[in-house]
């Protein structure tokens, strides 16, 4: 079962259901106080950052305990991992990789040449047939 808290609007405190005061002002602001202790000090004007028991007072002095809760960030470190892939196995992955750029745009314009020859000979058959 879940309970439906408010917050203190001076001290910041938890309200349950059934405790705190109400207090409406002729403007139609509500304000919820968790005792009458909060409630006075609210209309004596007193700023609830220079009571050391608020929660505004402990935020601000960074006495909070949301802070001590926080875990340190760890940072992700990707680390290059040697995989083959489907069509090309490790050891031709690194050879690959380890030869130079001028060997490997010779392999290219070769294989480019073989691919633009066998595409003139299907249009030269085709031409024939016709």
């Amino acid at each position: 079962m879940v309970l439906k808290t408010e917050i203190c609007r001076f001290s910041g405190a938890k309200i349950y259901p059934g405790k705190g005061i109400r207090f409406i002002r002729s403007d139609s602001q509500v304000f919820l106080f968790g005792n009458s202790k909060c409630k006075s000090l609210f209309h004596l004007k007193k700023k609830p950052s220079k009571l050391g028991w608020t929660a505004l007072y402990r935020k601000q002095h960074k006495k909070h305990a949301h802070a001590e809760t926080q875990r340190k960030r760890r940072r992700t470190i990707s680390k290059p991992i040697n995989r083959s892939i489907v069509g090309a196995s490790l050891e031709v992955i690194t050879k690959r990789r380890t030869e130079k750029a001028e060997v490997r745009e010779a392999a290219r314009e070769a294989a480019l040449r073989e691919v633009k020859e066998r595409i003139k000979k299907t249009k030269d058959e085709r031409r024939r047939r016709r």
